[in-house]
This record gives structure tokens, sequence and C-alpha cells, in this order.
């Protein structure tokens, strides 16, 4: 019933991953020697250090003497945990539901505004009556011209979940749709069998 930052996460582990392939292709050229040729062939001097090199020479010693470069190198790690923590704040699951539907936005013949949850406590309430059906609870996202519904559906354990998903979509979906004068595009249905309910009207011996 909740979304999720999929598409997001996606492209992060994509970049991730790219960025992960150079490293482990880095490794392999350093595996094989070939770092050093590469770089005097690039005009850089990338041979290995010796044990008694200097971890930084000396332009990096002279560029952190700078302040202004020290505040950048501040500055970029801040952004780099902000995006950190954006990422973490996008993981957590939300309803999106749609905001209020514009069923009529001529000014010449009158602004009609129709909010969603009337929309949902309507369709609700008629998968609630379709045989077997326990509880019901329904989300509408998009707009009134391109409407996505997801419902979840508790139906009891001896209930025909076929004839129940083509019912769904026969009645409160196409009603839905004829209400909006358009159709759903995007149907979802979670459905749950509760069999917590065991009925003792029988006695296998």
């Amino acid at each position: 019933m909740r979304q999720h930052a999929s598409g997001l996460n996606r492209t992060w582990l994509s970049v991730i991953g790219i960025l992960l392939v150079l490293a482990g292709a880095a490794g392999f050229v350093i595996g094989l020697g070939q770092l050093a040729p590469l770089g005097r062939a690039a005009g850089l001097d990338l041979s290995r250090p010796t044990p008694d090199s200097r971890v930084a020479g000396s332009a990096a010693t002279s560029a952190f003497g700078l302040t202004w470069v020290v505040l950048v190198v501040a500055v970029l790690g801040v952004v780099l945990a902000l995006l950190g923590l954006l990422w973490l704040a996008a993981q957590v699951p939300r309803t999106n539901a749609a905001r209020p539907l514009r069923l009529e936005d001529n000014a010449e013949h009158g602004l009609t505004r129709c909010a969603p949850d009337v929309v949902t406590d309507a369709v609700e309430a008629q998968i609630a009556d379709l045989p077997g059906v326990e509880s019901v609870s329904a989300v509408l996202r998009g707009d009134a011209a391109r409407p996505d519904l997801t419902v979840k559906v508790t139906a009891g354990d001896r209930s025909d979940i076929g004839r129940l998903l083509h019912d769904i979509e026969a009645g409160p979906v196409r009603d839905l749709g004829d209400a909006l004068d358009t159709q759903v595009r995007r149907l979802g249905v979670q459905v749950e069998v509760d069999a917590s309910r065991k009925r003792r009207d029988r006695i296998t011996l």
C-alpha cells in the first residue's frame, strides 16, 4: 500500500556500482604493475612510493595550508553527509495519496473539486460488500485524468480469490472509472487470506 524509493535506489546503486567497477579495474591495473607505464605515457609520475616517501607531496601540503581549500573540503564533506541523510530519509515508505481531484476546471462552468477520501471510501464500501471480504483499504494516486488505485483486501480462508479479483475489477474499479469519466490507469490488489478464524462445525474422524 505504500511506495518505496525504488527508482532513486536503482540510480544510486548504479552510480556506486560503476565507481566500484572502476576501482576494481584500477586495482587490477596496479596488481599487474601497469600503473607506472600508463602514468609515464600520460606524463604523470605514478611510480610506487618507497618506505621513506612522504604521504603527501609539497603541492598537496601547500594547498591544504590555504584556508579556502580546507573550507571547500569541509563543505564537500557536509554536502555528501546531507545527501546520505536524504537517501536514508527517502527509504521511509510513503502513501503518496492523490491531491484533491479536479473534476471540472473550467472557470466558465464552475470549479469542481473532490477529496480522494470520498472516492476511496466509496470503493472500500463496495469491496466490503463482496462475498468473503473481511476488511479492505484503498489508496488513490495520480489525478482525475490518470488515476492509480491500490487496494488491500483481507479475505476469508474459503474465499474464491479469482472470483474476488474479477468482482473487484468488474465492479468498484469500473464504477470508479465511470465516476471520473476515465479508466483506471493502474490497478494493484493485495489479497491477504485470514486463516485465523477456523470453522469448528465439522469434526474429521
